[in-house]
């Protein structure tokens, strides 16, 4: 059995980009991003964004109040004491 490796440290940083405006349906979420990154953004560097903005840009985006459940919807939402509303949203999203 070979020694296991001696632990390496890995330094994780991150950082919220300031500047970006509320995004809207329609918005060029890809060049908002590109102009809000920092200049000394590297190769290997990650960018991580968050699905919410990445559903607004796509005008993908429901109010609660005005979804009406279905009865499957409903009997979910029970089972996992979830919002019936958010369960309608997320079966309407899905494919069968």
């Amino acid at each position: 059995m070979s020694e296991p490796h001696p632990a390496t440290a890995v330094r994780i940083e991150l950082i919220a980009l300031s500047g970006l405006p509320e995004v809207s349906p329609g918005d060029d979420l890809a060049a908002m991003l590109a102009s809000a990154a920092p200049e000394d953004l590297s190769g290997t560097d990650i960018v991580a964004v968050a699905h919410k903005v990445v559903s607004k840009a796509e005008g993908r985006v429901r109010r609660l109040a005005d979804v009406e459940p279905s009865v499957r919807a409903a009997e979910l939402a029970a089972q996992g004491g979830k919002d019936p509303r958010a369960v309608e949203v997320v079966l309407e999203e899905s494919a069968e």
